[in-house]
């Protein structure tokens, strides 16, 4: 009879909900629990199989085809952790030990929910946590950039950047550091000193060739204090006198000026020689020293730009589970609406994925089903028939332990009687070998006497006195096998 495939597609759903065929079989109306037990099953086995493969796509870059393949497997490996979880409950009705078996599978059932939720839950709040990695990514990068300037290698390149500019300004013609002269120092301290005390002296006799001039052509514009009455006179003198004596200091203070810028100029030449020539010789190692060090500064550059790639690489490529999750976590800490939209949607997986237990262990709290019934009957059957078997295998096994022992004790018995009979047969040889052998000695010697009485006899007959007998030698009798037998040539 051919089954309808809808009937086949029933039996297998009731069978994955934990029902029996054997005991469905008795009790059909029960098939529909365990079907419905199957579809909550099927539904935490899909939710699995999406989380995997957004786990594995968007968290590991995995291809898309490879993620479902892997996210099916999981929803396989939790659909059968999830139907152990249900079957081994049981179908008990005492409550303390109901809740002693079901915490444990609740611990385990909300180890596998957090699992299972945390990558959907992930997927659903993508662009607040890209968003929030952006932010992150950029403080990172600057917190990245401020430990790089303090860096060994950087450090190094800024130190052979500032070698190669001071080569590069030598190469130019300045020199990094003065040359310096105490005679250039002495006539440069005494310019500074002069040139004040000149331009005094030189404004002092402009004042006194203007006073004079004043007394000698009479009042005029500006002439204050000077007399009305022009001419060469006395006043006029005086103040010749006092212009010639203020000339007097102004033209040898510069003098004195003139002959210490002279000085100053001779140092300066002779500066300039000295400098010259220790221009020629810094140059000259500038242009020895320069290739080498704009070679160094380029291996540091690569080596800071490798290690500035690699950190922005490490920091841009930071978007792992945890890195996500961290991201979620700071981004609704300061929003609370997304904050209490995050709780909502972990809790709604949450509870989906503890809801095969969850609807069990409720289960298990109403009265017992038909199916129970009929289960416990047909395992109570199952166990006296075992009890059954148990006890004609053990009589059988008596019996045949009582036959063995019975074949052991008669086989000894015989045993027993056959070593006996051979004991009575090695006598009764020995007797029959002795007799026959008592016959052949008596014949033996009787043969042996008779020849001796012959040979006496014989020596008698010739006369002689008898002084020259010997004995004749006796029978050579030899041993075969150890049994006493004459030597049949000798007889």
């Amino acid at each position: 009879m051919k089954i309808h495939p809808l009937r086949r597609t029933g039996d297998f759903m009731a069978w994955l909900g934990g029902g029996d065929p054997a005991v469905l079989a008795e009790v059909p109306q029960e098939r529909g629990r365990f079907s419905q037990m199957a579809g909550v099953l099927l539904t935490t086995a899909g939710i699995a199989v999406l989380s995997m493969t957004f786990a594995l796509h968007d968290g590991i870059k995995a291809p898309l085809a490879a993620a479902i393949v892997l996210g099916l497997l999981w929803g396989v490996v939790i659909l059968n952790l999830d139907r152990f979880l249900v079957m081994s409950m049981g179908s008990t009705r005492n409550r303390l030990r109901l809740i002693l078996i079901a915490l444990p599978r609740f611990g385990l059932a909300v180890v596998l929910a957090a699992v299972i939720s945390t990558p959907l839950t992930l997927r659903i709040f993508a662009s607040d946590i890209n968003y929030q990695l952006a932010v992150t990514h950029e403080a990172q990068s600057k917190v990245l950039a401020t430990a790089e300037k303090s860096s060994g290698p950087q450090q190094e390149a800024d130190s052979l950047a500032g070698r190669i500019a001071a080569d590069k300004a030598i190469l130019a013609g300045n020199l990094p550091e003065q040359v310096t002269d105490p005679a250039l120092q002495t006539a440069q301290n005494q310019v500074n000193a002069l040139t004040p005390k000149v331009a005094a002296a030189k404004q002092a006799s402009d004042n006194a060739r203007y006073a004079w001039q004043c007394e000698l052509y009479g009042r005029g514009g500006g002439c204050a204090g000077a007399s009305t009455l022009a001419g060469n006179g006395p006043l006029a003198k005086a103040k010749y006198a006092e212009y010639q004596t203020a000339l007097g200091v102004y033209n040898g203070l510069l003098a004195q000026l003139t002959a210490a810028r002279a000085s100053v100029s001779a140092a300066q030449n002779s500066i300039k020689g000295t400098q010259a020539a220790l221009l020629a010789q810094q140059q000259q190692q500038a242009n020895a020293e320069l290739p080498g060090l704009e070679h160094q500064l380029k291996t540091v550059n690569q080596t800071i730009a490798s290690m500035e790639s690699s950190d922005q690489s490490a920091t841009a490529g930071n978007k792992g589970f945890l890195a996500q999750l961290a991201a979620l976590s700071t981004a609704s800490s300061h929003d609370a609406g997304l904050e209490l939209a995050r709780l909502t949607v972990l809790a709604l997986f949450f509870i989906i994925e503890i809801l095969p237990v969850s609807v069990k262990f409720l289960l298990n709290l109403g009265d017992e089903t038909a199916y129970e019934v009929a289960a416990r009957l047909k395992d109570n059957a199952s166990n006296d028939t075992q009890q059954i078997r148990r006890a004609e295998s053990r009589t059988l096994e008596e019996h045949a332990s009582r036959d063995r022992i019975a074949a052991a004790d008669a086989q000894r018995i015989v045993d027993a009687d056959m070593r006996g009979r051979e004991v009575e047969l090695g006598k009764h040889a020995n007797e029959y070998v002795a007799s026959h052998m008592q016959e052949i000695l008596d014949v033996a010697l009787l043969e042996w006497s008779n020849q001796v009485k012959s040979t006496l006899n014989g020596a008698n007959g010739a006369g002689g006195n008898g002084s020259g007998l010997g004995s004749p030698p006796g029978p050579q009798v030899k041993i075969k096998g150890g049994q006493g037998l004459p030597d049949e040539g000798k007889l």
